[in-house]
């Protein structure tokens, strides 16, 4: 008997912790890089409205003293609304959005219903690949502009449909339909299905300037990854503004990621490099990317996610100018996940000429080999990736988070 009442009481205590506890956000530590000091796993706790971040461990910091906590999440949703800034919102896949004058609104399963103006909208993926290497190319697509003479006849009507088989539409587009679009096309009008269309890109010399503020990336569990000015983070609750008055929120959304833009560290991927030299093995030429791997779509190492970085391949060098002095650089290094393990490179710095950087061999599928130099003497820095194994075969090295600490 004693034995059953104890076993109905802690099934009592159960269900009433379960019931204190829900609508919470279940807090997973992540890991924390600061500014100074070895990275460390980290629950979230608040972010405050003076950049105070705290975490579950009593560590507090100043959100500029941060290089990143946690990774941008992967995408799932098939309607994803594409910011011009590179943001990104994954929409209900049951709710067409809607233009309404000058704003874009939409229902998001982390922020509810949201309005956007239309000027910060690069274009909607109605149909995102599930695939993300395919995602990433039609987001690419999607953020450059049309060139060549198609481009230069356009005047004013320069919305682009992106449709299933290939093909691209241009014209204006009138709006949004529970079924697919409405568009003023250079044949008249067209109502086409959303089968039909994988994505809808607006004209982009409407797209805004970002306003000239200090930045955070935000990421949320969805694949929501928005830029944002200033963010409050508490009891599950976050409140991000965007600029110009756009306000998101969530409610039981622990953010998953952070990022300031402008911070203690300056990235290497925000300077425009001084010279670049690449020499093909054989006639396949590869050009850098910035915030990118050398097929320019996003940088992953290891499963994740990362916001900040240099993609190159070999055997490459590219150099930047310092502007000042600063005490160490800083990433880790690794071959791009969608080699699928393939590939192999050496990494070397130079300052100057003089070489203060060479890595072991780093094989495909390695986990990224984290990186700390002095350069206090250093007013040129060149990075190099080299041949390693098979020639330059999936040579896509990423340098993560190429950073250079004052």
């Amino acid at each position: 008997m004693n034995c059953t009442v104890r076993r109905l009481t802690a099934a009592f205590l159960a269900c009433v912790a379960s019931a204190v506890s829900a609508g919470e956000p279940e807090l997973v530590p992540r890991r924390l890089v600061p500014f100074q000091g070895q990275p460390v796993a980290e629950k979230l706790l608040t972010v405050s409205a003076e950049d105070e971040v705290s975490f579950v461990g009593g560590r507090r910091l100043k959100l500029d003293e941060l290089v990143a906590w946690g990774a941008p999440a992967e995408p799932r949703a098939k309607i994803q609304l594409l910011l011009a800034d590179g943001g990104l919102l994954p929409l209900e896949d049951d709710m067409m959005p809607v233009t309404e004058d000058d704003r874009l609104a939409a229902f998001s399963d982390t922020f509810g219903s949201v309005k956007l103006p239309l000027k910060r909208v690069a274009g909607v993926m109605l149909h995102s690949p599930i695939d993300p290497q395919q995602r990433d190319e039609l987001a690419s697509r999607i953020l450059t502009p049309s060139t060549g003479e198609a481009a230069e006849r356009q005047t004013e009507n320069r919305d682009r449909l992106l449709l299933e088989n290939g093909d691209e539409l241009k014209g204006r587009l009138v709006g949004f339909t529970e079924n697919g679009v409405a568009f003023e096309a250079e044949v008249g009008h067209l109502s086409v299905e959303r089968e039909r269309i994988v994505a809808v890109a607006f004209d982009p010399s409407l797209r805004g300037a970002p306003a000239a503020a200090r930045r955070t990336l935000v990421g949320f569990a969805d694949g929501s990854l928005v830029s944002a000015t200033s963010i409050k983070f508490a009891d599950g609750q976050a409140e991000m503004a965007l600029g110009e008055g756009t306000l998101l929120s969530a409610v039981d959304a622990e953010p998953v990621f952070l990022q300031p833009l402008v911070g203690k560290v300056t990235y290497l991927s925000d300077m425009p490099p001084a010279g670049y030299r690449h020499v093909p093995y054989l006639a396949t030429s590869w050009d850098y990317r910035l915030d990118a791997n050398v097929r320019g779509t996003r940088l992953r190492a290891e499963g994740h996610l990362f916001a900040k970085g240099v993609g190159m391949h070999s055997a490459s060098r590219l150099t930047w100018q310092l502007d000042k002095p600063y005490r160490r650089f800083e990433a880790e290094l690794a071959i791009d996940d969608e080699t699928e393990n393939g590939g192999s490179v050496v990494f070397r710095i130079f300052s100057g000429s003089r070489e203060i950087y060479k890595s072991a061999v780093v094989h495909g599928g390695d986990k990224p080999l984290p990186v700390s130099i002095d350069i206090r003497d250093t007013r040129q820095l060149s990075l190099v990736v080299d041949y390693a194994d098979r020639a330059d075969v999936l040579d896509h090295a990423d340098w993560l988070n190429a950073r250079l600490v004052p």
